[in-house]
């Protein structure tokens, strides 16, 4: 704070005062120290080195004390970041944060040695605290000293107009001391109510190209923060920074507004959608929404609140300062599938609170069918959740209101316009072989370099952006797709870190390490430490192991990373822009060593269990778009099965929407019988592809109590991993390679071996039957019967409709071949009850078995069902039906059809489907 402190200097009075670098070249300070007497004529403006420069008024409003001067910012803040606002929203003494100030006070006032009658002015730095009912009648903070007090408030004069601080927040500007506390007490004029007054935001706009946002600064320990702006594509994609304005989601929008507006005091809802879709941005939007006056109602307090954080700065958190809230308060929690306890701790608080103030839970997730309604069921009814009504965004909901054009212009338009902010504010632009220009092409609106990979807002961004950077380096523009683009992009901002850090800058190493980040993560320092040895390790792999690592290096690099992508909450680092960006580095990653890269990495020794969770769940999310990287996965896994298993099948696959779980344990079970047919352990394949089969089950039945049970443990104690050398980082004895998957042999007669596991009707596992298979490792892999969970009622429907389909499939042939001429011919005599049979044939083996894509299978019941139709057309011919034969053929289809399908699901309802079955 002691960079952004200036004095402010009118030597017309003359007078004296502080003042606070909200931006380079732009100044907040007290009106009564710049304009005395309503006197608005330039001042001076000096920083504590002595650089001086004369500034003038761009913004004032006399009732709050406060002006905004604009000078040269050349000369005064050139390099500072834009300020970061806040306010104080919670009355919570047990976590009550230190505020700063920093100023030129009276006190400080020492005479020159050199000048007669002059003075030096020196900085006075103060804490605080700001309790909200001190001064609050007045609209007031009231900063009560921590240790600090002077004799008389005459002695702070000077300190006026200097910016107080909270966690990193400017929560207001000081305009006078109170004697009345020896001064001990000053007064500040809250952040919030500049907001409120006309002008000043966007006079802040226009000269920093960014509009402000009132945070919860009181919050900052619990919340993400906001990104600093930067030149990567981590700030400029990232959905809290708002770059690009929203576009559609109106009803979603507006959904969501009225659900917040609601008159209870506590609610929770889900968000749900795919990757990239975003909801994220959708949240930002109705927080800022939230947060603005309400039409008709200038003066009412407008809500506050942000995305709860993953990894919160204070440890343990404080989640009770959430009951405290002064003002409405709204709080999203993303990927809340995979922080299900964290989910349950802030609920829990919220259900026992007392004040008055509504607080609003948004659950954003991809999915919802497997960790929602359990939650549901929990919560439903209580003090802290209604209905537990969902919201559902699709990839059109974006655009539903605009043309893909548009908003694909919309978006390079805003790209560009923050470029040029970003760029004038000195952040950095030694990649642009070109100058920044607007967009005056006339060809198509897609470029193959700025095609969207698929329907999602994210990809149309990616797009955008991948575009706008095109035009600036010829270099970027060569390119075949957005992603490489980007990447290209990002390759030229490592090469300023690491050449700022005066390192070589070996591009093949950053981008194997910055995929190792993406992919682990890092929470404290020995997990980046942890992580930046293995990406080393796993880069030089195949090579000799002639010197160990050098620790200096391993350092460089760790700080390399930790500045390219810093973290938005209490995590040590952050990753590489949006999901779909880092995982598409690692799969070039993957490519360029030959398949062997997350193979090597997701066992390392050196990564904690934590890493490795991490890991393996966005490997499996990134399945559908990079399956290369899920396959590479599940080899892992099945090569360190004792390490890497539990966490795959079950803690993993319990955060993974069914589909996606699905598809991630048919690989990983597909990795195993690849195992099995090399010199894989007999037992230990056994276990495993148990563990697997039986999450399968409990994936297709929806049991979720399975995943919270104990870790199934494998037959034997796994050997211990050495690192074969020391490659510059100390073992503190929590790598996963210590952790507790010891078998326990006193347990051996209480595991059954290789099972068939089939769970009843209702899905209730305590009445799932056991059937012992064989323990060859080369015999047929064990089968599980799944059941869905269908009513009784709709069982009983579906068997009717299969009775009747039956036996109108045994009145027509029967008709047609007994009681007409062509009962004359013997061979017609056994066809009704072959065709009886086929269809109970296909009822029962297509309803019971998960079935292999054959040519045989696929047209068994198109054959049987055209020898049906074709005694219907007979049967037709024979009462005189005179209608067209194409026609009335259709109409059997649709007469027999869906009693062939009801007959396939009666099966399945009653008697469950045989999967995982030999040759799937």
């Amino acid at each position: 704070m002691e960079a952004r402190t200036v004095e402010v200097i009118n030597p017309r009075v003359p007078m004296f005062g502080s003042g606070a670098l909200v931006a380079p070249g732009l100044v907040l300070t007290a009106y009564h120290v710049a304009c005395p007497g309503g006197d608005r004529e330039p001042v001076k403006v000096r920083d504590k080195t002595g650089r001086a420069a004369e500034a003038t008024i761009t913004w004032a409003d006399a009732d709050l004390d406060a002006v905004l001067l604009q000078t040269d910012r050349t000369v005064l803040g050139a390099g500072l970041p834009v300020v970061r606002w806040g306010e104080l929203t919670c009355d919570y003494p047990d976590a009550r944060p230190v505020c700063s100030m920093t100023g030129f006070p009276r006190a400080m006032r020492r005479p020159h040695p050199t000048l007669p009658d002059a003075f030096v002015d020196e900085l006075l730095a103060v804490d605080g605290n700001i309790k909200p009912a001190t001064s609050s009648r007045r609209g007031y903070y009231g900063f009560e000293l921590i240790n600090t007090s002077l004799e008389s408030a005459e002695l702070w004069q000077g300190m006026s107009g200097a910016g107080a601080f909270c966690n990193e927040r400017l929560v207001g500007v000081a305009t006078f001391a109170s004697d009345f506390r020896h001064g001990g007490l000053l007064h500040l004029m809250p952040a919030a109510r500049l907001f409120a007054s006309p002008g000043f935001t966007d006079t802040v706009t226009a000269v920093t190209g960014m509009t402000p946002q009132l945070q919860p600064a009181d919050l900052r320990l619990l919340l993400d923060d906001v990104p600093d702006p930067q030149l990567s594509t981590s700030y400029l994609l990232n959905a809290q920074s708002a770059v690009v304005p929203l576009t559609g989601m109106t009803a979603q929008l507006d959904a969501l507004e009225a659900w917040c507006r609601t008159s209870r005091p506590t609610d929770v809802t889900a968000v749900t959608g795919i990757a990239g879709i975003g909801k994220t941005r959708l949240i930002t939007e109705l927080i800022h929404r939230l947060g603005q006056p309400r039409p008709g109602s200038p003066t009412a307090r407008g809500w506050t609140g942000g995305f709860l954080a993953d990894n919160p700065l204070q440890q343990p958190p404080h989640y009770r300062m959430l009951a405290t809230s002064k003002y409405p308060l709204l709080l999203a929690i993303d990927y809340a599938e995979t922080r299900r306890d964290q989910v349950d701790q802030v609920l829990d608080v919220l259900a026992a609170r007392h004040t008055s103030q509504p607080v609003r839970v948004l659950l954003l997730a991809r999915g919802r069918d497997n960790w929602w309604p359990s939650l549901r069921r929990a919560r439903q009814g209580t003090t802290v959740m209604s209905t537990g009504a969902t919201i559902d965004v699709d990839p059109a909901d974006a655009l539903a209101e605009t043309a893909t054009e548009h908003a694909f212009d919309a978006a390079k338009h805003a790209f560009t316009e923050r470029i040029r902010t970003l760029r004038s504010a000195g952040l950095g632009d030694d990649w642009a072989t070109s100058p920044l220009r607007p967009d005056t092409s006339t060809g198509p609106v897609f470029t193959a370099a700025a095609k969207p990979a698929d329907d999602t807002v994210i990809s149309l961004h990616m797009a955008a952006l991948a575009d706008v950077l095109a035009t600036l380096n010829d270099d970027f523009a060569r390119y075949d797709n957005p992603m490489d683009v980007l990447i290209a992009h990002e390759v030229s901002y490592w090469k300023r870190i690491v050449e700022a850090r005066g390192e070589h800058f070996d591009e093949k190493l950053m981008r194997t390490l910055v995929a190792v980040q993406a992919v682990t993560g890092a929470t404290k320092l020995h997990n980046a430490q942890a992580a930046v040895t293995a990406g080393f390790d796993v880069h030089h792999a195949g090579f000799p192991d002639a010197a160990p690592n050098d620790r200096r290096l391993l350092a460089a690099y760790e700080d390399i990373l930790t500045a390219a992508y810093p973290s938005g909450d209490g995590a040590h680092w952050g990753s590489m822009g949006p999901d779909l960006l880092g995982t598409a580095l690692a799969a070039e990653v993957e490519e360029q060593s030959g398949g062997q890269f997350i193979e090597s990495l997701l066992p390392h020794p050196y990564l904690e269990e934590e890493q490795q969770h991490r890991a393996l769940t966005v490997l499996a999310r990134s399945a559908p778009t990079q399956p290369v990287l899920a396959a590479s996965a599940a080899r892992a896994v099945a090569a360190a099965p004792e390490k890497l298993l539990p966490l795959a099948a079950r803690t993993v696959a319990a955060e993974l929407d069914t589909d996606i779980a699905r598809h991630w344990l048919h690989g990983v079970q597909d990795a195993l019988d690849e195992r099995a047919q090399q010199d894989a352990d007999p037992d230990l394949v056994t276990w495993a592809t148990e563990l697997v089969s039986t999450s399968l089950t409990h994936v297709e039945t929806g049991l979720g109590d399975y995943f919270n049970s104990p870790e199934c443990q494998p037959p034997r104690d796994p050997p211990a991993e050495e690192p074969e050398a020391d490659d510059g980082l100390k073992d503190d004895g929590d790598a996963s390679d210590e952790d507790d998957l010891d078998w326990d042999p006193a347990d051996d007669g209480e595991r059954d071996e290789n099972r068939e596991v089939a769970a009843d009707g209702d899905g209730d596992p305590a009445d799932a039957t056991v059937v012992p298979a064989s323990a060859d490792p080369h015999a047929p892999r064990p089968t599980v019967v799944v059941h869905t969970i269908t009513s009784r009622a709709a069982r009983t429907a579906l068997t009717a409709v299969a009775l009747a389909h039956l036996g109108f499939v045994a009145f027509v042939t029967g008709n047609v071949a007994y009681f007409s001429h062509y009962s004359s011919e013997p061979s017609f005599w056994l066809l009704p009850p072959f065709i009886i049979c086929a269809h109970l044939f296909i009822g029962s083996f297509y309803g019971q078995r998960q079935l292999p894509a054959a040519l045989a299978i696929l047209i068994a019941p198109p054959v049987v069902l055209l020898m049906t139709v074709g005694f219907g057309l007979m049967f037709s011919e024979l009462h005189g039906a005179d209608i067209n034969p194409v026609v009335m053929g259709m109409v059997w289809v649709s007469l027999f059809s869906p009693g062939m399908l009801a007959l396939a699901y009666a099966f399945r309802a009653w008697f469950g489907q045989i999967q995982f079955v030999d040759g799937r």
